[in-house]
């Protein structure tokens, strides 16, 4: 300290020589430099607190952004949607340096670096940069710094529907950043020095100025750290800071805007996964193995479950509107009143006019008169309207979906829309039913077909095995007996009359084998063919049962048609006529048989006392519904359509319609 007493003190004796002035404007300059110099390394720190933190909140809003813009094109596989979004992204943020979205398994979907004109893939990415920065699932974000030969990168990670569709990366550059905070630094050095020269109060104007508005800068983006994006720096001047304030609130502009499109896609997204939800529950409730009813009712208890309401009721319509309906589940009400809602109410109550209109509709206000507006949901509230959903199946309503509220803005739009698919859902389950049921009465009934047609050949055997015994068998052996007569006589008068006799036996025998051989099978059928074994057939037919029978064929010269077609058609008469025989009482049967360019036509019309063809069908004696059933099968198995139509006291007429190609018509030479 003694060694440098002296140069202290002349550079003391120099400060106090010179005059007050320049003391005082050296004291100002000296301050005004330090606090400039001060001044200026406090700003540049700040600044690049403020826009480091800016550019950090930026990357994760970017991020999160093309995380949630990404969900939709990589569950639906569209990688050009994909790749179109990070160009957009890229073009859109010039401090983003790259940006990349990884499939769930860590493959690279799209990127942003150089590439081939070819491909969307990993062309020109560094492999190594995928291992540099990763996000766990539970993480709505992950940072990372990389140095790179291009300077610090920050690296944020955003899991994409949390982390089940992949992961979306970006990385974000300093060199704007650093720019900014050199060149605002170099302005505020030039501007120190300048104040230094005007003077104490212009420097201090001058710090203050440049100060106040990067103060207001911080202030506003520790709001928006805080996640208000309502602020907005104030814009002091056109001047580089004026510019950072400008950028700073269209940022929070483009963050507000992300944040609003981001929970618009999840409420989307949430609205979407409620109706799959809904629709998922009631196709698990109309797939399992129940009957009609409790298969509806337990599809009305999902519904109401999944969109928290209380009751409602199904109805299926008996077929036309005037023939009213039928209550097939009620959950939440009384069921005696969805009873008399069904049976008194619909369809004269608005709600029946979604069976014109095949459309939901919300009843509203509901009539005084209407039975479900003395119900009371919970906590005592009123039943003020009711959803109408049609029940539809190929164009048809079969019945109607009705839910009760409280309030008709319970049922939106996209309700609406749901209940609809759910209705049409039902419908064809409902559809399903019906035919599966009645594929079950119709395995039944052919299975009773199957039955009576072993048991009618076994009686047939025992029939012609009776026939045999009794008549034929008899025959022959007065034939023998016969025989043995002729052997012992004596005279030629007594040889003739015994050979007279036997001759007359054997006639008759054959006349009855060939009735038995024309029962079983008339051979005309295969020798002459359909038409004139039918003419014969209805001939004797008409003498048998003293029914005046009318038969007429046209359309058949000169051709045939294959024996099956020909056998299955005179089984059908056959069947028809024993039943107008046996059943009708009639007078009179006109058979018409017809061929026309490809297609045969037969009818059958008595003047009997007819019945009724739906009843018989369901509630007929077994042989009676096995007739019909029969002739129906034999149709079918030539590729025919049978058609019974008879009400009681007017008749019966049956109608077989074949189509014919040129395979099943042949010459008939």
């Amino acid at each position: 300290m003694t060694r440098y007493r002296p140069l202290l003190d002349r550079v003391w004796s120099l400060i106090l020589g010179v005059s007050v002035r320049a003391k005082i404007m050296g004291m100002i300059l000296g301050l005004t430099l330090v606090l400039g110099f001060g001044v200026t390394l406090q700003v540049r720190i700040s600044m690049t607190r403020t826009l480091t933190q800016e550019l950090e909140q930026r990357g994760i809003s970017i991020g999160r952004g093309l995380a949630a813009r990404s969900t939709d094109p990589i569950l639906i596989h569209d990688t050009f949607a994909l790749y179109q979004l990070i160009r957009d992204t890229v073009d859109n943020n010039p401090d983003l340096r790259y940006a990349f979205v990884l499939g769930q398994n860590g493959q690279i979907l799209v990127h942003s670096f150089v590439q081939d004109e070819d491909s969307l893939e990993s062309a020109g990415f560094p492999l190594e940069l995928i291992e540099a920065n990763r996000a766990a699932s539970h993480e709505r974000y992950h940072q990372g710094l990389i140095q790179t030969n291009e300077g610090l990168i920050h690296d944020f990670a955003v899991p994409i529907f949390e982390g089940r569709a992949g992961t979306a990366r970006v990385g974000l550059s300093e060199t704007r950043l650093r720019a900014t905070v050199n060149a605002v630094t170099g302005q505020l050095l030039l501007t120190t020095l300048a104040v230094a020269i005007v003077g104490v109060a212009a420097a201090a104007f001058l710090t203050w100025l440049l100060t106040r508005p990067i103060l207001n800068l911080v202030s506003v983006t520790r709001a928006v750290a805080r996640g208000d994006l309502s602020q907005k720096a104030p814009r002091w001047a056109d001047d580089e800071i004026g510019t950072l304030s400008a950028a700073f609130n269209h940022m929070v502009d483009d963050l507000a805007t992300a944040q609003a499109e981001s929970e618009a896609y999840n409420q989307e997204l949430l609205r979407r996964n409620r109706e799959l939800a809904v629709l998922n529950a009631v196709a698990e409730a109309a797939s399992g193995p129940l009957a009609l009813k409790p298969l509806l009712e337990r599809a009305l208890e999902r519904v109401l479950e999944l969109l928290n309401l209380e009751a409602g009721w199904v109805m299926l319509t008996n077929g036309s509107g005037d023939e009213g309906a039928q209550l097939v589940g009620a959950v939440g009400m009384p069921r005696q009143v969805a009873r008399h809602e069904t049976k008194a109410g619909f369809p004269s109550c608005p709600c029946g006019e979604v069976l014109d209109t095949a459309q939901p509709l919300v009843i509203h206000p509901l009539r005084d008169i209407c039975p479900i507006s003395t119900i009371r949901l919970k906590d005592d509230r009123p039943v003020t309207c009711h959803a109408a959903i049609p029940l539809i199946a190929k164009s048809r309503v079969l019945g109607v979906f009705n839910i009760m509220a409280s309030d008709p803005s319970q049922f939106s739009p996209d309700d609406l829309r749901l209940l609809n698919a759910i209705g049409a859902q039902l419908g064809v389950a409902i559809e399903n039913a019906r035919l599966w049921e009645e594929l079950k009465q119709k395995e039944a009934l052919r299975g009773q077909l199957l039955d009576k047609v072993i048991h009618a050949q076994e009686e047939e055997r025992q029939r012609i095995a009776r026939e045999l015994h009794d008549e034929t068998s008899q025959a022959l052996t007065s034939f023998m007996v016969g025989l043995k007569v002729l052997e012992k006589a004596d005279s030629t008068t007594e040889v003739h009359q015994r050979a007279t006799e036997l001759r007359q036996i054997v006639a008759d025998a054959l006349e009855d084998v060939r009735g038995l051989a024309l029962e079983l099978r008339p051979s005309t059928l295969d020798d002459k063919g359909l038409i004139p074994t039918l003419q014969r057939y209805t001939r004797d037919y008409g003498q048998k049962f003293a029914i005046t029978v009318d038969c007429h064929t046209l359309g058949f010269d000169g051709v045939r048609l294959l024996p099956r077609v020909e056998t299955a058609v005179y089984r059908i008469i056959q069947e028809a006529l024993t039943n107008v025989a046996k059943h009708a009482n009639a007078d009179t049967v006109s058979v018409l048989l017809e061929k026309r360019t490809g297609r045969l036509l037969v009818i059958v019309e008595d003047d009997g006392c007819g019945f009724d063809v739906d009843h018989q069908l369901r509630s007929g004696t077994q042989g009676q519904r096995l007739g019909l059933y029969g002739m129906r099968e034999r149709a079918n198995l030539i590729g025919g359509d049978l058609t019974i139509e008879s009400r009681p006291g007017a008749g019966t007429t049956m109608f077989v319609e074949v189509g014919l190609d040129e395979i099943q018509v042949m010459e008939h030479g």
